[in-house]
């Protein structure tokens, strides 16, 4: 089985193309965020997190010219063609970094705050964030773990620094690092070699 999924029983096919993932985890997530979105009834939570790369959007671009610039050249000293696909799947990976940072590290806790206080909040928030990578991407348990966690520590970030667009680039960095290419690149390229 591929890196972005537990073995397949039955009728449901395995998350074999970029399309499937595309489809499973990015639309799931990013109906989740818009829904979030749209039942948050403050924008000021979102503006305030951005507020960072409002008053220095040189820095930010640079920042994000930097990892697609590291995304770049790993992709090359690795010996993945660069081209359209992948840059799609690093774009992908661009998409799912924003809509998973706005919904689980800020628009959930901010929701569920109200009624379970800001540390449980966090907690459930990124255990349905980890819960759903399970779901979605077929994932092991073990790996949902480190989900866990990893969102737990992008919440801590984002909770100190105030700076929704640093946790979306270490979100990126980290998953491009998790996933390099889409589903079944590295047959591919092991085949042409």
């Amino acid at each position: 089985m591929g890196r972005l999924q537990r073995d397949h029983f039955g009728a449901i096919a395995p998350v074999s193309k970029f399309i499937h993932v595309l489809v499973r985890h990015g639309l799931t997530m990013g109906l989740i965020a818009a829904l979030l979105i749209y039942s948050n009834g403050d924008p000021s939570i979102i503006s305030v997190t951005l507020t960072p790369l409002l008053e220095h959007p040189a820095r930010y671009a640079m920042a994000c010219f930097g990892a697609l610039l590291f995304a770049g050249v790993f992709l090359q000293r690795k010996g993945y063609p660069i081209n359209t696909t992948q840059a799609l799947w690093v774009g992908y990976l661009f998409y799912i970094s924003i809509v998973e940072e706005l919904a689980f590290r800020l628009l959930l806790p901010v929701l569920l705050n109200v009624s379970i206080g800001w540390t449980a909040a966090a907690v459930v928030s990124n255990a349905i964030f980890a819960g759903l990578h399970y779901f979605t991407l077929r994932w092991k348990w073990q790996n949902c773990v480190f989900a866990f966690l990893g969102g737990m520590g992008l919440f801590r970030l984002l909770e100190n620094s105030n700076d929704l667009m640093l946790i979306i680039l270490v979100h990126f960095v980290a998953t491009f690092l998790n996933t390099p290419t889409q589903p079944g690149a590295v047959q591919i390229c092991q085949k042409k070699i």
